[in-house]
């Protein structure tokens, strides 16, 4: 059976960290920009709701934990699941659930819950077949975007409403991997279909498409050569801008932009020394990019760059936090009033 590149080992990564936790560490400026001066009074800060504030969901290894992560500083533990090689915590359109895989009491299944509390957990379906990665996004109809291995004899991308709603987007005999959930209601994924080497079951999993929902309009967006079958190793992990034009994946665990037009490709970090992994974006943010990495010896933190500048931004200082597969939370815009001069009529 081929290589899985979607099952990447949560365990192998966190062992190479310290696994005690001891709190977020502020940096020397943001102790000094939080520090009060003599004979000063603090600015009042009004108080944002917690709809406003930037939240991230992410899986912890170390416990077999969802966490909520608030402002960058502020951690919340959701669920533990019993089994978590393949949880990624997704959020739903409009962040008031989060699904995720993974064993819950002893029932490998796929799940939502409460997205503020971890209360409230309902199991959606259970996967089936060898492996299975279960859900990887939120489609904006409601379904969920799953990936479900061998149930045909291969990976297969799905809609999924419940365990009697499931419906195969892409019926290839070759495997398809990694879907992500467009702003136009696509649904992008890469697949061994059509690569050099796709007869010869040593897939390089190079090529792009994306679909609608209901199945129609399957179409190419392109293909990256350099994609083969080690470096899919460690993941892509795609994710998209919300305007819905710049992709941007993991390859050889740097990261990569390119337009959906096939253009424009370039390596967004291009190190050596720390890799960068899990890219995922802002709903307000269509030039930053965000993904955590590992800088002088500290943990799996979350940081950002600049899609123009290429201008790299620490957002968390933990020392010993193992953050996996981190996604925000959608921000729910509040109506704006209106104002003027009443109606007389």
């Amino acid at each position: 059976m081929p290589f899985s590149p979607v099952l990447l080992n949560s365990f192998a990564i966190a062992s190479l960290f310290v696994i005690s936790w001891a709190g977020p560490v502020s940096s020397k400026q943001d102790q000094q920009e939080n520090r009060a001066q003599p004979g000063s009074t603090a600015p009042h800060k009004k108080k944002r709701p917690d709809s406003q504030k930037k939240t991230i969901a992410y899986f912890n290894p170390v416990d077999k934990s969802i966490y909520l992560l608030t402002d960058f500083s502020k951690k919340t533990k959701l669920v533990t699941v019993e089994d978590g090689t393949a949880t990624w915590p997704i959020f739903s359109p409009d962040g008031k659930k989060i699904a995720f895989t993974g064993s819950v009491k002893g029932v490998v299944a796929t799940y939502a819950m409460d997205a503020q509390t971890g209360n409230n957990i309902r199991q959606i379906t259970r996967p089936e077949g060898d492996l299975p990665e279960g859900v990887l996004d939120w489609h904006s109809d409601g379904r969920l975007v799953c990936v479900t291995k061998n149930r045909e004899g291969n990976a297969e991308i799905y809609l999924v409403k419940d365990r009697r709603n499931m419906t195969n987007l892409t019926q290839h005999k070759h495997w398809d991997f990694f879907p992500l959930s467009h702003p136009d209601g696509s649904i992008s994924f890469w697949t061994s279909r059509d690569d050099p080497k796709a007869n010869s079951k040593e897939y390089d999993y190079q090529s792009v498409y994306t679909v609608n929902p209901d199945g129609t309009n399957l179409r190419k967006r392109f293909q990256i050569k350099e994609m083969t079958n080690e470096s899919v190793g460690s993941g892509i992990f795609p994710a998209i801008s919300p305007n819905g034009k710049i992709y941007v994946f993991m390859m050889n665990q740097d990261l990569y932009m390119i337009k959906m037009d096939g253009t424009g490709l370039a390596n967004l970090t291009n190190t050596k020394e720390s890799p960068e992994f899990f890219p995922f974006f802002s709903c307000e943010e269509n030039d930053r990019v965000y993904f955590v990495s590992q800088e002088k010896g500290s943990a799996l933190n979350v940081f950002s760059i600049d899609l123009k500048n290429h201008k790299k931004k620490q957002h968390t200082f933990f020392k010993d936090e193992i953050i996996l597969y981190p996604k925000f939370r959608p921000v729910q815009k509040t109506p704006t009033k209106k104002h003027g001069r009443p109606d007389s009529s």
